[in-house]
């Protein structure tokens, strides 16, 4: 599975490259002279903890520069109910297990032609990751520990009248440093279906439209 994700993520990388060539120090310079906007997300993300599909959300907030550069924080967590069994007090008890973490995030969209864009999301994660269960006293929490993750990927984006972008993404998490308390692998391929409204184009449209009803009175 990993060795498909990234031959994937190469000729993806090949095709670009060979359509379209570009200075990346100069279009660098270029984008961080662009107007800066805020930008705020809600994403889902599918991966899987020892081979248990699992879903992670993340809230993302941060400034673009143009439609060009994205960065920004986000918080991330396992939104799916998943179990390892435990022993406590000389009985098996299940736990849930969980993981959160907070992420820088960039995002480069390096080529874009028509309603196609193609964007490089890569994001560093430090959170924790924990196993909790249920006590007639409330919420117990066990084995949890510091852990970092590097999530780079690729995504293909499709607008549609500018204003609606679908697409669908590819990436992997890496564990950099896993919990060694909870016996589950997290290192794994990551997938998403996007969409997303544009809402540059969408301010644009109204405000011409607000200009186009003024000029009529």
């Amino acid at each position: 599975m990993r060795f498909s994700v990234f031959v994937i993520v190469f000729v993806l990388l090949s095709v670009c490259a060979s359509s379209q060539t570009f200075n990346l120090s100069d279009s660098l310079r270029h984008v961080f002279r662009q107007r800066v906007t805020p930008s705020f997300k809600f994403d889902t993300r599918n991966s899987f903890i020892t081979g248990n599909a699992t879903k992670v959300y993340g809230i993302k907030a941060g400034v673009n520069f143009g439609k060009r550069l994205s960065v920004g924080l986000g918080y991330n967590f396992i939104g799916t109910e998943l179990q390892e069994t435990i022993v406590v007090n000389e009985k098996y008890v299940s736990a849930d297990i969980r993981m959160n973490y907070l992420a820088p995030f960039i995002e480069y969209s390096f080529y874009q032609r028509g309603p196609w864009e193609l964007v490089t999301p890569i994001q560093i994660g430090v959170g924790n990751s924990f196993l909790q269960y249920s006590t007639e006293e409330g919420q117990r929490v066990l084995n949890k520990s510091r852990v970092i993750l590097y999530e780079p990927g690729m995504a293909f984006e499709y607008k549609i009248m500018k204003m609606l972008g679908v697409g669908v993404g590819l990436g992997y998490r890496i564990m950099l440093k896993n919990n060694r308390g909870i016996e589950q692998q997290f290192t794994s391929p990551v997938y998403a279906l996007r969409v997303r409204l544009i809402f540059d184009e969408l301010y644009r449209r109204y405000k011409d439209y607000s200009e186009t009803e003024e000029t009529k009175q």
